[in-house]
């Protein structure tokens, strides 16, 4: 008998805008996440809100109007995108579970190894 093949890896993006919509994902084990770029740089976290748990973004928009920090769409925590510290509302100080993610030359996006 013979095993089945293992499915192939897809890449979370191919294409990140930067300041544009996330690209929504599931991590390892299940747990809903997104990936963003920012200043050129890809992000990634856990979509769970530190306050309350649920998810931050509203249909893929997780930038605020400004474009300078992720902002949960439910409560209105807003995080820097590059460290995921909540920085205002109600879970000021505490953090976005941080998933390391690497780019490739063609420009998508994976998780890290």
């Amino acid at each position: 008998m013979t095993a089945a093949p293992a499915p192939t890896a897809q890449p979370i993006a191919t294409e990140l805008a930067d300041g544009g919509l996330a690209a929504l994902f599931t991590a390892p084990g299940g747990a809903p996440a997104f990936a963003v770029r920012w200043q050129g740089a890809v992000h990634g976290y856990l979509n769970q809100c530190p306050h309350a748990g649920g998810p931050l973004d509203f249909e893929g928009q997780i930038l605020e109007s400004s474009g300078r920090y992720l902002m949960c769409a439910r409560h209105g925590a807003i995080f820097e995108p590059d460290t995921g510290r909540c920085v205002g509302g109600p879970c000021r100080g505490a953090r976005l579970t941080p998933l390391a993610l690497r780019e490739a030359a063609d420009g998508s996006v994976w998780l890290a190894d």
